[in-house]
Protein backbone atom coordinates (compact mmCIF):
# COMPACT_ATOMS: atom_id res chain seq x y z
CA UNK A 1 0.00 0.00 0.00
CA UNK A 2 1.49 3.59 -0.95
CA UNK A 3 2.54 5.60 2.22
CA UNK A 4 -0.20 7.73 1.44
CA UNK A 5 -3.30 5.66 0.59
CA UNK A 6 -5.99 6.36 3.27
CA UNK A 7 -6.54 3.48 5.53
CA UNK A 8 -9.55 1.65 6.25
CA UNK A 9 -12.42 2.70 8.44
CA UNK A 10 -11.58 -0.87 10.38
CA UNK A 11 -8.11 -0.05 10.37
CA UNK A 12 -7.98 3.23 12.22
CA UNK A 13 -10.56 1.69 15.05
CA UNK A 14 -8.27 -0.88 14.86
CA UNK A 15 -5.30 1.88 15.36
CA UNK A 16 -7.17 3.72 18.23
CA UNK A 17 -7.68 -0.12 20.11
CA UNK A 18 -3.81 -0.85 19.84
CA UNK A 19 -2.48 2.57 21.01
CA UNK A 20 -5.56 3.18 23.79
CA UNK A 21 -6.99 6.36 22.10
CA UNK A 22 -10.41 7.75 21.76
CA UNK A 23 -11.55 9.44 18.43
CA UNK A 24 -11.10 12.57 20.35
CA UNK A 25 -7.48 11.53 20.78
CA UNK A 26 -6.90 11.14 17.47
CA UNK A 27 -8.67 13.71 15.90
CA UNK A 28 -6.85 16.38 18.30
CA UNK A 29 -3.51 14.83 17.25
CA UNK A 30 -4.30 14.51 13.25
CA UNK A 31 -5.88 18.27 13.51
CA UNK A 32 -9.05 17.19 12.17
CA UNK A 33 -12.52 17.36 13.45
CA UNK A 34 -14.08 14.63 15.69
CA UNK A 35 -16.87 14.84 13.24
CA UNK A 36 -14.34 13.80 10.11
CA UNK A 37 -12.80 10.82 12.65
CA UNK A 38 -16.57 9.33 13.89
CA UNK A 39 -18.39 9.92 10.69
CA UNK A 40 -14.86 7.73 8.85
CA UNK A 41 -15.03 4.89 11.27
CA UNK A 42 -18.71 4.27 10.63
CA UNK A 43 -18.53 4.50 6.93
CA UNK A 44 -20.13 7.73 6.55
CA UNK A 45 -17.71 9.34 4.37
CA UNK A 46 -13.92 9.79 3.53
CA UNK A 47 -11.68 12.47 4.47
CA UNK A 48 -10.44 14.93 2.12
CA UNK A 49 -7.04 14.04 1.53
CA UNK A 50 -5.27 16.41 3.24
CA UNK A 51 -7.11 14.82 6.22
CA UNK A 52 -6.48 11.07 5.87
CA UNK A 53 -2.53 12.19 5.25
CA UNK A 54 -2.70 13.80 8.65
CA UNK A 55 -4.81 10.86 10.21
CA UNK A 56 -2.32 8.05 8.93
CA UNK A 57 0.94 10.01 9.50
CA UNK A 58 -0.52 10.65 12.90
CA UNK A 59 -0.73 6.84 13.31
CA UNK A 60 2.29 5.77 11.60
CA UNK A 61 4.70 8.35 13.74
CA UNK A 62 3.90 6.45 16.78
CA UNK A 63 4.37 2.91 15.26
CA UNK A 64 1.56 1.86 13.56
CA UNK A 65 2.17 0.14 10.60
CA UNK A 66 -0.62 -0.34 7.64
CA UNK A 67 -0.40 -3.12 5.33
CA UNK A 68 -3.27 -4.63 2.72
CA UNK A 69 -5.41 -6.73 5.37
CA UNK A 70 -4.53 -5.58 8.49
CA UNK A 71 -2.78 -3.14 11.10
CA UNK A 72 -0.16 -3.56 13.47
CA UNK A 73 1.40 -1.54 16.18
CA UNK A 74 5.48 -1.87 15.93
CA UNK A 75 8.31 -0.47 17.58
CA UNK A 76 12.34 -0.84 17.71
CA UNK A 77 14.77 -1.87 19.86
CA UNK A 78 18.78 -0.34 19.64
CA UNK A 79 20.93 -3.03 21.21
CA UNK A 80 24.20 -1.38 21.46
CA UNK A 81 27.64 -3.79 22.24
CA UNK A 82 31.50 -3.40 21.90
CA UNK A 83 30.75 -4.95 18.55
CA UNK A 84 28.48 -1.83 17.21
CA UNK A 85 24.88 -1.65 16.58
CA UNK A 86 21.99 -3.55 15.83
CA UNK A 87 18.08 -2.55 15.81
CA UNK A 88 15.33 -5.10 15.95
CA UNK A 89 12.11 -3.81 14.52
CA UNK A 90 9.40 -5.16 16.44
CA UNK A 91 5.13 -5.46 15.05
CA UNK A 92 2.84 -6.88 16.49
CA UNK A 93 -1.27 -6.98 16.57
CA UNK A 94 -3.30 -6.71 19.25
CA UNK A 95 -3.92 -10.90 19.25
CA UNK A 96 -0.58 -11.11 19.63
CA UNK A 97 0.76 -8.70 22.42
CA UNK A 98 1.22 -11.22 24.98
CA UNK A 99 4.34 -11.92 23.17
CA UNK A 100 5.76 -8.23 23.36
CA UNK A 101 5.22 -8.00 27.40
CA UNK A 102 7.10 -11.56 27.62
CA UNK A 103 9.91 -9.95 25.29
CA UNK A 104 9.83 -6.76 27.41
CA UNK A 105 9.60 -8.98 30.84
CA UNK A 106 13.37 -10.03 29.49
CA UNK A 107 14.79 -6.66 29.12
CA UNK A 108 12.79 -4.68 31.21
CA UNK A 109 9.74 -4.25 34.09
CA UNK A 110 5.88 -4.81 32.85
CA UNK A 111 3.19 -3.50 35.22
CA UNK A 112 -0.50 -2.60 34.40
CA UNK A 113 0.32 1.40 33.58
CA UNK A 114 3.46 0.90 31.48
CA UNK A 115 6.08 -1.10 30.12
CA UNK A 116 10.04 -0.14 30.47
CA UNK A 117 13.40 -1.38 29.39
CA UNK A 118 16.18 -0.90 30.98
CA UNK A 119 19.29 1.13 29.83
CA UNK A 120 22.00 -0.85 31.11
CA UNK A 121 21.72 -4.27 30.64
CA UNK A 122 24.27 -7.41 31.18
CA UNK A 123 24.64 -10.98 29.61
CA UNK A 124 23.80 -13.85 32.38
CA UNK A 125 23.52 -17.45 31.81
CA UNK A 126 19.65 -16.54 33.03
CA UNK A 127 19.24 -13.77 30.51
CA UNK A 128 21.13 -15.84 27.68
CA UNK A 129 18.32 -18.97 28.63
CA UNK A 130 15.34 -16.53 28.53
CA UNK A 131 16.24 -15.31 25.11
CA UNK A 132 16.80 -18.48 23.80
CA UNK A 133 13.36 -19.69 24.88
CA UNK A 134 11.71 -16.73 23.48
CA UNK A 135 13.59 -17.02 19.84
CA UNK A 136 13.04 -20.95 19.53
CA UNK A 137 9.29 -20.38 20.26
CA UNK A 138 8.37 -17.31 18.45
CA UNK A 139 11.53 -17.48 15.43
CA UNK A 140 8.52 -19.38 13.20
CA UNK A 141 6.29 -16.63 12.70
CA UNK A 142 9.19 -14.00 13.29
CA UNK A 143 12.71 -15.32 11.48
CA UNK A 144 14.38 -12.42 12.17
CA UNK A 145 14.55 -13.09 16.05
CA UNK A 146 17.49 -15.24 15.42
CA UNK A 147 19.59 -11.84 15.36
CA UNK A 148 18.96 -11.10 19.17
CA UNK A 149 19.99 -14.75 20.08
CA UNK A 150 23.01 -14.15 17.90
CA UNK A 151 23.53 -10.80 19.66
CA UNK A 152 23.38 -12.56 22.86
CA UNK A 153 25.42 -15.62 22.68
CA UNK A 154 28.13 -13.45 20.91
CA UNK A 155 28.62 -11.79 24.60
CA UNK A 156 30.45 -13.31 27.53
CA UNK A 157 28.78 -13.89 30.48
CA UNK A 158 29.30 -10.51 32.82
CA UNK A 159 29.32 -8.20 29.32
CA UNK A 160 27.43 -5.01 29.48
CA UNK A 161 25.78 -3.73 26.35
CA UNK A 162 22.75 -1.19 25.98
CA UNK A 163 19.23 -0.89 25.24
CA UNK A 164 18.14 2.31 23.61
CA UNK A 165 14.67 3.56 22.57
CA UNK A 166 16.28 4.64 19.42
CA UNK A 167 19.84 4.93 17.18
CA UNK A 168 21.99 7.84 17.88
CA UNK A 169 21.29 10.54 16.02
CA UNK A 170 24.87 11.86 15.49
CA UNK A 171 28.58 10.71 16.38
CA UNK A 172 28.80 12.90 19.25
CA UNK A 173 25.94 10.85 21.26
CA UNK A 174 27.06 7.36 19.89
CA UNK A 175 30.45 8.51 21.00
CA UNK A 176 28.93 8.89 24.63
CA UNK A 177 27.33 5.60 24.47
CA UNK A 178 30.38 4.00 23.75
CA UNK A 179 32.03 6.03 26.55
CA UNK A 180 29.49 4.42 28.43
CA UNK A 181 30.01 0.78 27.21
CA UNK A 182 34.05 0.94 27.67
CA UNK A 183 33.59 2.40 31.30
CA UNK A 184 31.36 -0.48 32.61
CA UNK A 185 33.07 -3.35 30.59
CA UNK A 186 36.94 -2.02 31.24
CA UNK A 187 36.83 0.01 34.38
CA UNK A 188 40.36 0.09 34.85
CA UNK A 189 41.30 1.35 31.18
CA UNK A 190 42.76 4.45 31.13
CA UNK A 191 42.76 5.60 27.97
CA UNK A 192 39.16 6.70 28.26
CA UNK A 193 40.43 10.76 29.12
CA UNK A 194 42.82 10.29 26.12
CA UNK A 195 40.28 9.24 23.68
CA UNK A 196 38.00 11.98 24.61
CA UNK A 197 41.38 14.52 24.48
CA UNK A 198 41.88 13.55 20.71
CA UNK A 199 38.27 12.94 19.69
CA UNK A 200 35.83 15.58 21.72
CA UNK A 201 36.13 18.30 19.86
CA UNK A 202 36.39 16.61 16.51
CA UNK A 203 32.87 15.00 17.57
CA UNK A 204 31.36 18.18 18.21
CA UNK A 205 31.89 19.94 15.09
CA UNK A 206 31.50 17.01 13.08
CA UNK A 207 29.19 13.76 12.26
CA UNK A 208 31.29 10.51 11.43
CA UNK A 209 29.51 8.44 8.66
CA UNK A 210 31.44 4.82 7.82
CA UNK A 211 29.52 2.53 5.44
CA UNK A 212 30.05 -1.21 5.56
CA UNK A 213 31.57 -3.00 2.44
CA UNK A 214 31.26 -5.98 4.08
CA UNK A 215 27.81 -6.58 3.50
CA UNK A 216 25.08 -5.84 0.96
CA UNK A 217 24.14 -2.33 0.98
CA UNK A 218 22.20 -0.45 -1.31
CA UNK A 219 22.40 3.44 -1.28
CA UNK A 220 19.33 5.39 -2.30
CA UNK A 221 15.97 4.93 -3.40
CA UNK A 222 14.65 0.79 -3.94
CA UNK A 223 12.06 1.99 -6.07
CA UNK A 224 12.99 2.84 -9.74
CA UNK A 225 10.15 5.01 -10.38
CA UNK A 226 11.91 7.00 -7.30
CA UNK A 227 15.15 7.57 -8.39
CA UNK A 228 17.27 10.80 -9.08
CA UNK A 229 20.43 10.44 -9.87
CA UNK A 230 22.83 12.13 -7.78
CA UNK A 231 25.09 13.66 -10.36
CA UNK A 232 22.78 14.46 -13.41
CA UNK A 233 19.18 14.76 -11.46
CA UNK A 234 17.54 12.21 -14.34
CA UNK A 235 14.84 10.51 -13.67
CA UNK A 236 12.52 7.96 -15.15
CA UNK A 237 10.27 10.98 -16.54
CA UNK A 238 13.28 12.22 -18.20
CA UNK A 239 14.17 9.18 -20.14
CA UNK A 240 17.20 8.13 -17.66
CA UNK A 241 17.84 4.60 -17.11
CA UNK A 242 18.49 2.80 -14.15
CA UNK A 243 19.32 -0.89 -15.02
CA UNK A 244 22.92 -1.29 -14.34
CA UNK A 245 24.57 -1.91 -11.32
CA UNK A 246 26.43 1.06 -9.53
CA UNK A 247 29.13 0.84 -7.57
CA UNK A 248 29.78 3.22 -4.71
CA UNK A 249 33.55 2.41 -4.93
CA UNK A 250 34.70 0.98 -7.42
CA UNK A 251 34.81 -2.89 -8.02
CA UNK A 252 38.69 -2.81 -8.95
CA UNK A 253 39.53 -1.78 -5.78
CA UNK A 254 37.68 -4.64 -3.82
CA UNK A 255 34.52 -3.06 -3.32
CA UNK A 256 31.79 -5.67 -3.95
CA UNK A 257 28.48 -5.40 -1.50
CA UNK A 258 28.21 -1.12 -1.57
CA UNK A 259 26.59 -0.32 -4.14
CA UNK A 260 24.29 3.21 -5.31
CA UNK A 261 20.65 3.13 -6.54
CA UNK A 262 20.60 6.71 -7.29
CA UNK A 263 23.30 6.42 -10.50
CA UNK A 264 21.62 6.37 -13.75
CA UNK A 265 22.96 4.32 -16.33
CA UNK A 266 24.55 7.37 -18.39
CA UNK A 267 25.92 8.36 -15.83
CA UNK A 268 27.78 4.93 -14.61
CA UNK A 269 29.07 4.18 -17.68
CA UNK A 270 30.75 7.91 -17.83
CA UNK A 271 32.29 7.37 -14.71
CA UNK A 272 33.25 4.23 -15.77
CA UNK A 273 35.08 4.90 -19.10
CA UNK A 274 36.58 8.40 -18.25
CA UNK A 275 36.87 8.95 -14.82
CA UNK A 276 37.72 5.86 -12.54
CA UNK A 277 40.27 4.76 -14.66
CA UNK A 278 42.26 7.22 -13.21
CA UNK A 279 41.69 6.43 -9.98
CA UNK A 280 41.90 2.61 -10.66
CA UNK A 281 45.59 3.61 -12.50
CA UNK A 282 46.92 5.81 -10.07
CA UNK A 283 46.37 2.75 -7.31
CA UNK A 284 47.84 0.05 -9.30
CA UNK A 285 50.97 -0.72 -7.36
CA UNK A 286 49.05 -0.24 -4.55
CA UNK A 287 46.31 -2.89 -5.28
CA UNK A 288 49.00 -5.45 -6.43
CA UNK A 289 50.71 -4.76 -2.65
CA UNK A 290 48.05 -5.33 -1.15
CA UNK A 291 46.52 -8.33 -3.05
CA UNK A 292 42.71 -6.40 -3.39
CA UNK A 293 40.66 -8.60 -5.61
CA UNK A 294 38.83 -7.43 -8.42
CA UNK A 295 36.17 -9.22 -10.66
CA UNK A 296 38.58 -11.21 -12.53
CA UNK A 297 41.04 -12.02 -9.38
CA UNK A 298 44.06 -10.57 -8.34
CA UNK A 299 45.14 -7.80 -10.88
CA UNK A 300 48.12 -8.15 -12.95
CA UNK A 301 49.62 -4.87 -13.62
CA UNK A 302 51.83 -4.26 -17.15
CA UNK A 303 54.03 -1.24 -17.88
CA UNK A 304 56.45 -0.26 -20.52
CA UNK A 305 59.59 -1.82 -18.61
CA UNK A 306 57.97 -4.39 -16.34
CA UNK A 307 54.83 -5.52 -14.88
CA UNK A 308 54.00 -6.42 -11.39
CA UNK A 309 51.53 -9.55 -10.25
CA UNK A 310 50.93 -11.51 -7.11
CA UNK A 311 52.00 -15.78 -7.22
CA UNK A 312 49.27 -17.45 -6.84
CA UNK A 313 51.07 -20.33 -5.79
CA UNK A 314 52.61 -20.86 -2.17
CA UNK A 315 53.03 -17.46 -0.18
CA UNK A 316 51.63 -15.34 -2.87
CA UNK A 317 53.79 -13.07 -2.41
CA UNK A 318 54.12 -9.69 -4.57
CA UNK A 319 56.34 -10.43 -7.70
CA UNK A 320 57.79 -7.58 -9.55
CA UNK A 321 59.54 -7.68 -13.27
CA UNK A 322 61.54 -4.96 -14.67
CA UNK A 323 63.98 -4.25 -17.41
CA UNK A 324 65.41 -1.60 -15.21
CA UNK A 325 66.22 -3.22 -11.87
CA UNK A 326 69.52 -1.08 -8.97
CA UNK A 327 70.54 -1.93 -5.64
CA UNK A 328 72.00 0.96 -3.59
CA UNK A 329 74.82 0.45 -0.89
CA UNK A 330 71.64 -0.56 1.74
CA UNK A 331 70.25 -3.50 -0.13
CA UNK A 332 67.60 -1.38 -1.28
CA UNK A 333 65.99 -2.63 -4.40
CA UNK A 334 64.38 0.16 -7.12
CA UNK A 335 62.44 -1.18 -10.20
CA UNK A 336 61.89 1.40 -12.92
CA UNK A 337 58.46 0.72 -14.67
CA UNK A 338 58.22 3.17 -17.37
CA UNK A 339 55.26 5.03 -18.13
CA UNK A 340 51.99 4.88 -17.43
CA UNK A 341 48.97 4.96 -19.01
CA UNK A 342 48.10 8.76 -19.80
CA UNK A 343 45.68 10.08 -17.04
CA UNK A 344 44.30 13.27 -16.15
CA UNK A 345 45.50 14.39 -12.50
CA UNK A 346 42.06 16.36 -11.92
CA UNK A 347 40.01 12.90 -12.39
CA UNK A 348 41.90 11.40 -9.59
CA UNK A 349 40.06 13.95 -7.32
CA UNK A 350 37.07 13.78 -9.15
CA UNK A 351 37.01 9.93 -8.84
CA UNK A 352 37.37 10.28 -5.17
CA UNK A 353 34.65 12.88 -5.01
CA UNK A 354 32.36 10.75 -6.77
CA UNK A 355 32.55 7.89 -4.02
CA UNK A 356 32.13 10.48 -0.98
CA UNK A 357 29.05 11.71 -3.08
CA UNK A 358 27.93 8.21 -3.89
CA UNK A 359 27.89 7.27 -0.26
CA UNK A 360 26.72 10.87 1.41
CA UNK A 361 23.58 11.15 3.59
CA UNK A 362 20.48 12.64 0.93
CA UNK A 363 20.39 15.47 3.45
CA UNK A 364 23.97 16.54 2.26
CA UNK A 365 23.50 16.64 -1.26
CA UNK A 366 21.56 20.30 -1.74
CA UNK A 367 24.48 22.36 -0.37
CA UNK A 368 27.08 20.03 -3.17
CA UNK A 369 24.77 20.59 -6.30
CA UNK A 370 28.19 22.40 -7.61
CA UNK A 371 30.31 19.44 -6.62
CA UNK A 372 28.52 17.29 -8.19
CA UNK A 373 28.24 19.06 -11.35
CA UNK A 374 31.98 19.06 -11.42
CA UNK A 375 32.08 15.26 -10.49
CA UNK A 376 30.06 15.03 -13.72
CA UNK A 377 30.93 17.33 -15.97
CA UNK A 378 34.35 19.01 -15.29
CA UNK A 379 33.26 21.98 -15.23
CA UNK A 380 34.71 24.69 -12.36
CA UNK A 381 35.58 27.57 -14.02
CA UNK A 382 38.75 28.84 -12.62
CA UNK A 383 38.17 27.82 -9.13
CA UNK A 384 41.08 26.42 -7.27
CA UNK A 385 41.17 23.08 -5.70
CA UNK A 386 42.59 22.19 -2.73
CA UNK A 387 45.75 19.48 -2.22
CA UNK A 388 44.99 15.70 -1.12
CA UNK A 389 46.79 14.82 1.94
CA UNK A 390 48.50 11.47 1.57
CA UNK A 391 50.08 9.07 3.88
CA UNK A 392 50.76 5.46 4.80
CA UNK A 393 49.06 4.63 7.52
CA UNK A 394 49.86 0.67 9.47
CA UNK A 395 45.94 0.09 10.19
CA UNK A 396 44.39 -3.49 9.84
CA UNK A 397 43.75 -4.80 6.21
CA UNK A 398 40.89 -4.41 4.56
CA UNK A 399 39.16 -6.73 1.53
CA UNK A 400 38.33 -3.43 0.00
CA UNK A 401 38.64 0.32 0.16
CA UNK A 402 37.07 2.41 2.35
CA UNK A 403 35.63 5.40 2.49
CA UNK A 404 34.61 7.52 5.91
CA UNK A 405 33.14 11.63 5.92
CA UNK A 406 33.13 13.87 8.40
CA UNK A 407 30.09 16.09 8.16
CA UNK A 408 30.24 19.84 9.78
CA UNK A 409 26.74 20.06 12.07
CA UNK A 410 27.51 24.45 12.34
CA UNK A 411 28.42 26.95 9.81
CA UNK A 412 32.56 27.69 10.36
CA UNK A 413 34.82 30.16 8.64
CA UNK A 414 37.98 27.66 7.78
CA UNK A 415 36.51 24.22 8.64
CA UNK A 416 35.37 22.13 5.08
CA UNK A 417 31.45 21.52 4.94
CA UNK A 418 32.84 17.61 4.29
CA UNK A 419 36.24 16.02 5.16
CA UNK A 420 36.64 12.92 3.57
CA UNK A 421 39.45 9.86 4.26
CA UNK A 422 39.59 7.29 1.64
CA UNK A 423 41.93 4.22 2.44
CA UNK A 424 42.83 1.54 0.44
CA UNK A 425 44.81 -1.24 3.10
CA UNK A 426 47.72 0.60 4.61
CA UNK A 427 47.40 4.24 2.39
CA UNK A 428 45.33 6.59 3.07
CA UNK A 429 43.65 9.77 1.50
CA UNK A 430 42.65 13.36 3.18
CA UNK A 431 40.54 15.72 1.27
CA UNK A 432 37.24 18.34 1.12
CA UNK A 433 34.44 17.79 -1.07
CA UNK A 434 35.26 21.46 -3.01
CA UNK A 435 32.40 24.08 -4.02
CA UNK A 436 30.14 23.38 -1.29
CA UNK A 437 27.59 26.13 -0.67
CA UNK A 438 28.49 25.63 3.07
CA UNK A 439 32.11 26.36 3.29
CA UNK A 440 32.65 29.65 3.73
CA UNK A 441 36.63 29.69 2.12
CA UNK A 442 37.83 27.91 -1.02
CA UNK A 443 39.57 25.70 1.55
CA UNK A 444 43.03 26.11 -0.08
CA UNK A 445 45.84 24.65 2.87
CA UNK A 446 42.88 23.51 4.77
CA UNK A 447 45.12 20.74 6.30
CA UNK A 448 47.61 22.84 7.18
CA UNK A 449 44.67 25.24 8.98
CA UNK A 450 45.15 25.69 13.04
CA UNK A 451 41.39 24.90 13.03
CA UNK A 452 41.79 21.80 11.52
CA UNK A 453 44.22 20.43 13.43
CA UNK A 454 43.18 21.23 16.46
CA UNK A 455 39.69 19.71 15.35
CA UNK A 456 41.28 16.33 13.60
CA UNK A 457 44.18 15.82 16.02
CA UNK A 458 43.97 12.14 15.54
CA UNK A 459 45.70 13.00 11.74
CA UNK A 460 48.37 14.80 13.79
CA UNK A 461 49.21 11.12 15.00
CA UNK A 462 50.35 10.20 11.35
CA UNK A 463 54.46 10.81 11.36
CA UNK A 464 54.60 12.37 7.87
CA UNK A 465 51.80 13.56 5.27
CA UNK A 466 52.29 14.47 1.73
CA UNK A 467 50.27 17.19 -0.24
CA UNK A 468 49.60 16.20 -3.45
CA UNK A 469 47.96 18.65 -6.03
CA UNK A 470 45.19 16.81 -8.46
CA UNK A 471 43.81 20.12 -10.07
CA UNK A 472 45.68 20.09 -13.19
CA UNK A 473 43.12 19.00 -15.90
CA UNK A 474 46.06 18.25 -18.86
CA UNK A 475 46.05 14.83 -19.41
CA UNK A 476 50.02 13.46 -18.58
CA UNK A 477 52.05 10.16 -17.64
CA UNK A 478 53.57 9.12 -14.55
CA UNK A 479 56.90 7.61 -14.46
CA UNK A 480 56.07 4.54 -12.29
CA UNK A 481 58.54 3.03 -9.74
CA UNK A 482 58.74 0.57 -6.85
CA UNK A 483 61.55 0.48 -3.96
CA UNK A 484 62.02 -2.49 -1.47
CA UNK A 485 63.78 -2.02 1.64
CA UNK A 486 65.17 -5.17 3.22
CA UNK A 487 63.08 -6.25 6.27
CA UNK A 488 66.27 -5.35 9.12
CA UNK A 489 66.61 -1.82 7.55
CA UNK A 490 62.47 -0.72 6.89
CA UNK A 491 58.96 -1.93 7.15
CA UNK A 492 59.04 -2.47 3.36
CA UNK A 493 56.86 -0.58 1.52
CA UNK A 494 56.33 0.36 -2.55
CA UNK A 495 56.87 3.92 -3.38
CA UNK A 496 55.57 5.22 -6.64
Amino acid sequence: MSHYTTPRPEQVRAARSLLGWSQTDLATKAGVAISTIADFERGQRIPVPNNALAIRQVLESVGIRFTETAVSHGFELTFMTERGISTLAITFTAEASASILELTSIFGEVDPAKISFKFIQCVTPELRHKVTDFVDRYQKNAPHLFRLRKLVTDMSDGEFFLLLQAPPTSSAEEFRYGEVLRRLNHPQDQLLDEHNQVFGQLLELYDIFTPRTDKRLDIGNSRKADRICRFCGGTTKTKARFDKEAHAIPAALGSKYLKLADECDTCNQYFGEEIEPTLVELLNIQRVFLGIEARSGSPTVKFPSGSMFRNQEGDEMMVVVSEKISQDASGALTAQLGRGKPIIPQNFYRALSKIALSVIPEEELPALAKTAHWVRYGEAGDKPLPNIATAVVMLPPEPSAQITLYLRKAPHPTLPHVVCEFRLGCYMYVYALPFSENDESNLIGFFEEEDFKQTFRHYGFVPSWRQQDYSASKETQVIQSITLQPRNTSSGKPAA
